[in-house]
């Protein structure tokens, strides 16, 4: 019985120290920024939603800041097929529209864009006919994913594709990209009345 009790009180007594010393590693690991910031994105999302919104139907917090600049490797790939190249060149692209679940005003980031892709693997990005910024794309056939690398966060990235005609709707859910972000991208080919 003396035996039963000294156990007991022997594993209470390593179980506090345990506990002490799990919250001096968790408040080191709090302090700095860098680790705050890996805590809080531990997971393949783009935002973490802590807290609630009480004035809205869907009571989440709306994250409005632009998604996290990522290396996109357009030069691993293979150049794309003539086809594609053709496709894309065809005119300008409109991103016309935008949705995030975390940042319902996304949209706003894009409606003002335009993208004019050459068949050298370079695009322009143009807002009422002037370039902001200029990049380089490729795409990925096997995986249906185009890449695109520029300066714009809410462009660059890698983005899964559906077609239909010259309509295409891009998807932020790859292996690069966790913004979750889709994008309606509309193709004209004369030149647009900026």
């Amino acid at each position: 019985m003396k035996i039963n009790i000294l156990l007991g009180i022997l594993v209470v007594a390593v179980g506090i120290l345990t506990c002490k010393n799990l919250q001096k590693t968790k408040a080191v690991e709090a302090t700095s920024p860098a680790a705050q910031e890996e805590k809080q994105y531990g997971f393949n999302a783009s935002h973490v939603i802590e807290g609630e919104r009480h004035d809205t139907v869907q009571g989440t917090l709306q994250v409005r800041k632009a998604p996290k600049m990522v290396q996109v490797p357009v030069d691993a790939l293979p150049a794309p097929t003539a086809s594609k190249k053709a496709y894309l060149a065809t005119g300008w692209w409109h991103l016309n529209m935008a949705y995030q679940p975390s940042d319902t005003t996304v949209h706003h980031n894009y409606q003002s864009k335009w993208l004019h892709f050459r068949e050298d693997q370079t695009f322009d990005i143009l807002i009422k006919g002037k370039v902001v910024d200029t990049g380089r794309w490729n795409f990925d056939s096997a995986k249906n994913e185009i890449l695109l690398a520029c300066k714009d966060p809410y462009i660059n990235n890698s983005w899964g594709v559906q077609e239909k005609g010259f309509v295409m709707i891009w998807k932020g859910n790859t292996s690069i990209n966790v913004t979750g972000i889709q994008v309606r991208v509309v193709g004209q080919r004369g030149e647009p009345t900026w």
